[in-house]
C-alpha cells in the first residue's frame, strides 16, 4: 500500500500529478470517464488508466479496495462526495482533495462570485473564513465555492490524514479550461497586437507542477491540513499575458483597452480576479515554489499538440475542451475605432 496511488478524476488538471508521482516510484492508478484522452506514454511509465465515473460511489469504491498509499480526488464538488472521500481517508496512507480559492470571503462575507466584488487586504490565508453552505447547487455561482467549503468541513470533521488543497487559476497541460488558447490562437494567426481590460490587477495562478509538487509533499508526509497551492511569481495580469505570447513564439503590442468605447469582453484576460493567494505553509512543507512559465510553457506545448487547422485556415481545438477561437475582427474594430490608448 504504501507505494501505491489513485487519482479520482486524474486525466485532466493531475496529469502533471500522476506523471510525479510514477517518476518517484508510486504505482499509479488514474480514473476517468474517457480513457482516450489519457497521454499515450502513460503505459512505458507505468501509469494505469481505469475508465469509471467519480459520481460511481460503489465502482469508486471498489477501486479504493482496502486502501491506498495515497488517494487525491479531483472530483469532490459537494459534500455528499466529501463523506464518501471521508470514509476512504481512513483505509489510506495519505488524502487530498482539491478544493478552490472560490471558499473565501472577506470581512463582508463577499466571495468571488457575489455581485460585489470582494476586498482582501492582502494575500489571503489559509485562516481567512469560508463560505456558509445552505443547500445550493454546486454547479452555480453562489454554489460553487460553498458546496467546496462545506466539503472540506465534512473532511475535516470525519476523515483522516486529509489535505485540502486551494488551487488558483490552474494551468499546464491536460486543463480542461486551457486559458491559453486565446494566446495561442492569435499567435497562430499571425496577430502583432493584443487588447488588455484591467492589466494591472494582480491574481495567483497556479501551474499543474505546482499542484503535483505539492501532492507529492502531502503524500510523503501524511497529516490533516490546509493549503493554498500558487505558482511563487503573483504578477499583474498584463505582465503574465506579454510572457505567455512570448512562450508562444509571438510578438505582439499590448493595448490597454480599458476606457470607454470598447465592449467589456475584449481585452478580458484569464487573470483579472484581484487576489494573491500567501502560500507560506506550503512553502514550509518543503514544496520548491514554482513559477508562471512552468505551467504556461507546457499548456501551449499541448494545446500547440491539439490544435487542428481546418480548410478555411482557421485553427481549432477538440470540442471536449470547449474553447472557442477568439472574436478576432471585434478586436481589431474595437482597437481601430481608438477605444484603446495610443
Amino acid at each position: 500500500m504504501p507505494d501505491t496511488a489513485l487519482l479520482l478524476g486524474g486525466t485532466g488538471t493531475l496529469r502533471r500529478t500522476a506523471e510525479l508521482l510514477a517518476a518517484h516510484g508510486w504505482q499509479v492508478t488514474v480514473t476517468g470517464r474517457d480513457a482516450s484522452v489519457a497521454p499515450e506514454d502513460w503505459a512505458r511509465h507505468g501509469i494505469r488508466t481505469v475508465v469509471a465515473d467519480r459520481a460511481d460511489e460503489q465502482a469508486t469504491g471498489a477501486l479504493v479496495g482496502s486502501g491506498v498509499g495515497l488517494l487525491v480526488d479531483g472530483q469532490c464538488y459537494t459534500p455528499d462526495r466529501a463523506r464518501e472521500l471521508a470514509r476512504w481517508s481512513r483505509a489510506c496512507g495519505s488524502t487530498v482533495m482539491l478544493s478552490a480559492k472560490a471558499v473565501y470571503v472577506d470581512g463582508l462575507g463577499r466571495h468571488l462570485n457575489s455581485p460585489e466584488k470582494p476586498v482582501w487586504d492582502g494575500p489571503v490565508t489559509e485562516e481567512r473564513p469560508t463560505m456558509a453552505f445552505a443547500g445550493e447547487e454546486h454547479q452555480s455561482a453562489e454554489g460553487y465555492g460553498a458546496n467546496k467549503a462545506e466539503a472540506e468541513r465534512v473532511l475535516r470533521a470525519e476523515g483522516e490524514r486529509i489535505s485540502l488543497l486551494r488551487p488558483s487559476k490552474i494551468h499546464g497541460a491536460g486543463t480542461r479550461q486551457p486559458r491559453l488558447w486565446g494566446v495561442l490562437a492569435r499567435v497562430l494567426a499571425g496577430r502583432t497586437r493584443i487588447a488588455v481590460r484591467h492589466g494591472d490587477v494582480v491574481e495567483s495562478t497556479t501551474s499543474t507542477e505546482a499542484l503535483a509538487r505539492t501532492i507529492l509533499a502531502c503524500a510523503q508526509t501524511p497529516a490533516a491540513r490546509v493549503l493554498n497551492v500558487a505558482d511563487g511569481d503573483p504578477r499583474p495580469a498584463r505582465e503574465l499575458l506579454g510572457e505567455a505570447v512570448a512562450l508562444a513564439g509571438g510578438a505582439m503590442e499590448l493595448i490597454d483597452v480599458d476606457g470607454d468605447g470598447c465592449p467589456e469582453g475584449i481585452g478580458r484576460l484569464p487573470w483579472t480576479l484581484d487576489m494573491e493567494l500567501d502560500t507560506s505553509a506550503d512553502v514550509a512543507l518543503g514544496v520548491e515554489p514554482t513559477v508562471f512559465a512552468d505551467g504556461a510553457a507546457a499548456e501551449l506545448d499541448w494545446l500547440r499538440s491539439q490544435a487542428r487547422r481546418e480548410p478555411g485556415g482557421t485553427w481549432r481545438l477538440p470540442e471536449r475542451l470547449g474553447a472557442a477561437w477568439p472574436d478576432l475582427a471585434a478586436e481589431d474594430a474595437c482597437l481601430a475605432l481608438g477605444a484603446a490608448a495610443p
